[in-house]
């Protein structure tokens, strides 16, 4: 792959990304501009291709975890006036960095990442995780909660690649398994 087919990858990794993120979750409030959200986006890509270099080694789930509110608290200082609640909540938070080192780990950028991204359909699969909204999340201890009713259900494989199965199989794609390294 040269560096034109990356650049153009990377530019669509991060546009799926922002949409997933904010289209049902409620990040902006009412009535901005195009303009006046440009800033956060620009902002939340820097801080996600910083981070990327960082997943090229592997990272434990407390530093992950961090990571996860780290940006959600970042954006949230610098963008808090057009946030809803003047804040970037770690639900957000963590769709966006989590799905954005999935796409990076499926194209072989980085290794493994620790968790996957937690939506609707994954969280309706997690035992005692019914109702939780990953789009109201802004709690380290419902992450964690919902962290630990992934791995109960991912049965050991690690979670990135059960999210993968679980997405495949909900789309009426049938996989192999991906490998679990680079």
């Amino acid at each position: 792959m040269d560096e034109h087919q990356l650049r153009f990858l990377s530019d669509e990794f991060f546009s799926l990304t922002l949409m997933a993120t904010v289209q049902r979750a409620s990040v902006y409030s009412p009535g901005l501009s195009d303009r006046a959200t440009a800033g956060f986006q620009q902002a939340l890509r820097g801080r996600l291709e910083q981070l990327e270099s960082v997943y090229r080694a592997p990272v434990s789930e407390d530093d992950h975890i961090g990571d996860i509110v780290a940006l959600a608290e970042a954006l949230s200082a610098s963008h808090a006036d057009i946030l809803v609640g003047h804040r970037f909540r770690s639900g957000t938070a963590q769709k966006a960095l989590n799905l954005y080192l999935e796409y990076r780990w499926c194209i072989g950028k980085i290794l493994t990442p620790p968790h996957c991204p937690f939506d609707g359909q994954i969280i309706s699969r997690l035992p005692g995780c019914r109702g939780i909204s990953w789009t109201a999340l802004d709690s380290e201890a419902h992450y964690r909660h919902l962290v630990a009713g992934a791995k109960a259900a991912a049965k050991g494989v690690p979670l990135p690649v059960w999210e993968l199965l679980t997405y495949n199989n909900a789309q009426g794609v049938a996989a192999d398994p991906p490998s679990a390294g680079r």
